[in-house]
């Protein structure tokens, strides 16, 4: 898959590689876990004529899409069952992403936010 989960001691970074970077226009997101409000699993359509500096065609969202009045970052290929992370005092008010296992990706983020706020 084109987007992968890498995490550190502090921060979680989704990297995107191939026509997936193209279309969103960047490469990675770097969430730090101090900034992580909720993590859910969700099923998350957006229109495609949402303003956006990115990608929107059919089913695929990729890039920046403006969501009230905050910027969320916004990755898929299929709005069902996506790791929904909201986010505070960050450039993304949420980050949304189609990951392969989004369960146990979003137990392991919900764990690693645990480590950090426990030190």
């Amino acid at each position: 898959m084109s987007r992968t989960i890498e995490f550190t001691k502090d921060t979680l970074i989704l990297h995107l590689s191939g026509l997936i970077s193209a279309a969103a226009l960047k490469r990675q997101v770097e969430i730090p876990y101090s900034t992580i409000t909720n993590v859910s699993m969700d099923d998350f359509e957006l229109s495609m004529f949402q303003f956006r500096i990115g990608t929107s065609i059919a089913d695929i969202r990729e890039g920046r899409f403006l969501i009230g009045d905050k910027w969320c970052f916004i990755s898929y290929e299929n709005h069902k069952d996506v790791v929904s992370i909201e986010l505070n005092n960050h450039e993304f008010g949420k980050v949304v992403f189609q990951i392969e296992n989004p369960m146990e990706i979003k137990q392991r983020i919900l764990n690693h936010i645990l480590e950090s706020s426990n030190k």
